[in-house]
């Protein structure tokens, strides 16, 4: 008969705090990651408020030069501050929705887009100096 050697099952201490520690620094890795993703989101959703916004001043201008009857329909389907109103003798009127406010809705974005940024900043600050506190 041959020797056996049996191993044992129980993990060492070192080894399991050296997995929690590789582990921290993957979560905060990750955070950080996600706060950068998540603010670079709002960031791309702000540009595209301001081309929205460039769009809808441009549609209005071209119906001015050329007549809100003359609008292609296809032109109309972005418009997100563009009313458009057909009466029953078959006229097209455009106009700007007056509800809304762009420099002040321009503004209201900006102070959230920077105070996400801030949050998301003392979130990845908080978990990395737990990281150093346990080690």
């Amino acid at each position: 008969m041959s020797n056996v050697i049996k191993f044992p099952l129980d993990r060492k201490v070192e080894n399991i705090a050296r997995e929690i520690q590789t582990l921290q620094h993957e979560i905060a890795d990750r955070f950080d990651g996600l706060s950068k993703l998540f603010v670079a989101s709002r960031e791309l959703e702000k540009e595209c408020g301001q081309l929205q916004i460039r769009y809808d001043d441009l549609v209005m201008e071209y119906a001015a030069a050329i007549g809100a009857e003359n609008i292609p329909a296809g032109m109309l389907e972005y418009c997100t501050q563009v009313i458009t109103k057909c009466d029953a003798d078959g006229d097209i009127s455009v106009a700007l929705d007056e509800g809304v406010n762009e420099g002040t809705s321009q503004q209201a974005t900006d102070k959230q887009v920077q105070e996400i940024t801030q949050f998301m900043d003392t979130i990845t600050k908080f978990l990395k100096g737990k990281l150093d506190e346990l080690q």
